[in-house]
């Protein structure tokens, strides 16, 4: 029944990390701007795989101006500092060769993203990107011994004294959070799935899930903008409606004084 219960968890397990690399991908696609296309669209020397940009659920190829204005960096400016932390965070991460330490480490950094996000709402703390960040000691000591903002085993909330682009930052982490996954799938080869390393990863998955969950949402809403602006202008009612009103009173409209 044990390895029944195994095979059970392992595919489930393999089908959800399949699809959230497929999502992943799609969204960073989707959500290229054309210089960045320009520059990887280019063939690839080393026979690398090159991105290409798509349209979103094969429904709509999205504006530059429409995507900077739907993911403007100015108002998103925390969440891209929060994704630009989580992605710097599993750097060091993927550099683990254990699969069981590997996969303990991704939860250690979930539990330590929640507690950081929990605490930061109602406590401020900056850390300077430049600053040097304690010693290896404390870290394990606040990992065993309770969090303290900004003091954490895997979470590196540094950030860069400056603004960052949301769409560049979202880029990358959709990069970064692709190799994870996929380290994530190998790392099943040499493990036993029992029933707490099936609810570990689903603990580290559903962390990355909300955060699809945030762009997908927004991205619905610019799709949903983009369309009824494309029908107000071929739909003859909706040009009439009070709001598009146009002067038809040929001797006071100022089209022929």
């Amino acid at each position: 029944m044990a390895a029944v219960a195994g095979n059970v968890w392992e595919y489930s397990i393999r089908e959800l990390i399949n699809k959230r690399i497929v999502t992943f991908r799609h969204l960073r696609n989707a959500m290229a701007l054309p210089l960045e296309l320009n520059t990887e669209n280019r063939s690839a020397n080393d026979g690398s795989k090159v991105m290409q940009r798509r349209a979103y659920f094969n429904a709509l190829l999205f504006d530059p101006d429409d995507l900077r204005g739907m993911f403007n960096s100015i108002r998103l400016r925390k969440r891209t500092r929060v994704y630009f932390m989580l992605g710097s965070s599993l750097g060091p991460i993927l550099a683990i060769s254990n699969p069981a330490d590997y996969i303990k480490a991704l939860g250690i950094l979930v539990s330590e993203y929640d507690s950081y996000m929990s605490e930061s709402g109602s406590k401020t703390k900056k850390r300077h990107f430049f600053r040097k960040s304690k010693g290896g000691e404390e870290h394990g000591a606040a990992a065993q011994g309770g969090y303290e903002l900004g003091n954490f085993s895997y979470l590196d909330t540094h950030t860069p004294p400056f603004d960052l682009d949301f769409l560049q930052v979202f880029d990358t982490f959709c990069q970064i959070t692709v190799i994870m996954y996929t380290k994530l799938a190998d790392s099943l080869l040499s493990i036993s799935i029992t029933q707490s390393a099936f609810d570990n990863i689903a603990k580290i998955d559903s962390r990355f899930k909300k955060m699809i969950g945030v762009v997908t949402k927004e991205l619905d809403e610019l799709v949903k903008n983009v369309i009824t602006k494309e029908l107000r202008l071929i739909d003859p009612l909706d040009l009439a409606s009070p709001e598009n009103e146009i002067n038809t009173d040929w001797e006071t409209s100022s089209v022929y004084k």
